[in-house]
């Protein structure tokens, strides 16, 4: 009797904790975009999280490049990734990174090592001497 009572009492604390982390899981998983294709076998796409103050809302918050189905290279947006293309025949991504409001920043970045080429604020507009990575960053949809 003391056992079944302990595995009773056992279960009723337990089963609140596994209710939450089961309700709680499927609202913080990452969703994938659409993947999108890419020159020499690569393919990004974004993983899409809720924030806490729009928890039924996903964003894009990492850029995930990969060649032929396996992950090479995942760039963290500093808040979102906007938006981003593939540049130099894959060699490199460019993409706008930043916060809902009153940031937005344009990198390029390196596929093969992660590293930052550069790096504009274009939340003030690009410059008109704008190198070609970044006009054709901006002109894309």
């Amino acid at each position: 009797m003391r056992i079944a009572f302990r595995i009773t009492l056992l279960v009723l604390l337990l089963s609140p904790c596994f209710a939450v982390s089961q309700s709680s899981s499927s609202a913080d998983q990452a969703v994938e975009s659409e993947h999108r294709r890419g020159p020499d076998g690569l393919e990004g796409w974004t993983l899409n999280e809720s924030v806490p103050d729009r928890p039924n809302e996903k964003f894009p918050m990492t850029l995930v490049i990969a060649r032929k189905g396996r992950v090479i290279r995942k760039f963290d947006g500093s808040a979102f990734v906007w938006k981003w293309i593939f540049w130099d025949r894959g060699r490199s991504v460019a993409y706008e990174a930043g916060p809902f409001h009153f940031g937005l920043a344009c990198i390029l970045a390196d596929v093969k090592t992660g590293k930052q080429l550069a790096n504009f604020d274009c939340f003030h507009g690009i410059p008109d001497d704008a190198p070609a990575w970044l006009n054709a960053l901006e002109n894309t949809p």
